[in-house]
């Protein structure tokens, strides 16, 4: 007999993201087949809200006043998803990188495995990486006089 494997997709929160990284996180997060959980903004019983939603990933905004207090609901209740700070290698690095980069901090459930961890920040990474490419590019397309530059060194 073959153990049991949970198949039911990742629920995530997303907590204080400015709306640059909400349009880079929302379709990805969709992508991944992950279910975004809804926050009513109105509620600020934050405990109430994760006891009810019970979300396995929750994404917050490093510079969100909502970070601190998600720190000491969480510390409170083990259950909850906590903060990855016991990664090692890759992990911690690839954490580092959400953080400094992204401008995001990851709480996970410890259901969720290290290897199903480390491809999500990867692929979060990447993705929001080639977003600030392709703006970028948008953004020099858009220049005055820098398409025909573009198109000159393209052929």
């Amino acid at each position: 007999m073959k153990p049991s494997v949970n198949t039911a997709p990742l629920r995530a929160l997303l907590i204080g993201a400015n709306s640059t990284r909400s349009e880079k996180l929302l379709p990805l997060l969709e992508n991944l087949g992950i279910d975004l959980l809804p926050r009513d903004h109105v509620r600020p019983d934050l405990y109430q809200l994760l006891q009810t939603l019970q979300p396995d990933l929750i994404f917050v905004d490093v510079n969100s006043p909502a970070r601190d207090t998600l720190e000491h609901v969480v510390s409170s209740d083990p259950n909850l998803p906590q903060p990855v700070v016991n990664a090692d290698g890759d992990l911690r690095i690839s954490l580092r990188r959400l953080a400094g980069d992204i401008g995001i901090s990851l709480y996970v459930r410890n259901t969720v495995s290290p290897a199903l961890l480390q491809a999500l920040i990867d692929i979060t990474i990447s993705h929001c990486h080639s977003i600030d490419v392709l703006r970028q590019e948008l953004a020099l397309l858009k220049a005055p006089g820098k398409a025909e530059l573009i198109q000159a060194a393209l052929h």
